[in-house]
């Protein structure tokens, strides 16, 4: 049987994303309505879903421009921002993507905030940016996953001194308990030393 002309358009386009090929998914994206766009290709994923896929920002906001409604989801139930977070390239420029097309920055997937996921999937060199870029969007810092457990906690077993001291001044809260706890008193001390020096710049501005 023959394809219908919604398949063979979703198709093309699905291609024209899996290829990167920019030019023609705007020649694409001219030929088929903003409603077309959220609807599945033959194997189940929306557009958006396969632009994540093939980790191209520019394809995935193009697209984004167009839907009024957008899947925030994949076909698999995964998030897209998460998704987005997975992706061992463009990462960054995917998530930001998403957040400025108004995707939950404080999304809860498998009991863990999107913050918490990005410890686990970021590499630790880009890890700072995709916490700063959620933060940016309005990432609740000390939102708690399914254990109770919140983002520092999560830090800390890193020994990470400057994206620790990055959270903190982000407004992430520290129990002394933890700090106590710490293996290393050394970094126990300069953590210490970051939330003083915090406390202190708040009493001289007032706060």
């Amino acid at each position: 049987m023959l394809k219908s002309l919604f398949n063979s358009g979703q198709d093309k386009l699905a291609n024209a994303i899996a290829r990167a090929d920019e030019a023609r998914v705007v020649r694409l994206l001219g030929k088929l309505s903003p409603e077309k766009l959220v609807q599945p290709d033959t194997e189940g994923r929306h557009p958006t879903e396969l632009a994540v896929l093939a980790q191209q920002p520019r394809i995935l906001q193009l697209l984004l421009q167009r839907i009024a409604s957008p899947v925030w989801q994949a076909s698999c139930g995964t998030p897209l921002t998460l998704l987005a977070i997975r992706q061992p390239q463009n990462s960054l420029a995917l998530l930001s993507v998403l957040l400025r097309a108004g995707a939950d920055p404080n999304l809860l997937h498998d009991g863990q905030p999107l913050l918490h996921h990005c410890v686990v999937h970021c590499k630790e060199d880009e890890l700072m940016l995709h916490l700063s870029r959620l933060l940016e969007h309005g990432a609740d810092i000390n939102q708690s996953d399914a254990t109770g457990g919140v983002l520092v906690q999560r830090l800390l077993a890193g020994g990470n001194l400057p994206l620790l001291q990055f959270v903190l001044q982000s407004g992430a809260e520290c129990d002394p308990a933890w700090l106590e706890a710490l293996e290393d008193p050394a970094l126990a001390h300069q953590l210490r030393r970051t939330l003083e020096d915090m406390r202190i710049r708040a009493l001289m501005l007032g706060r």
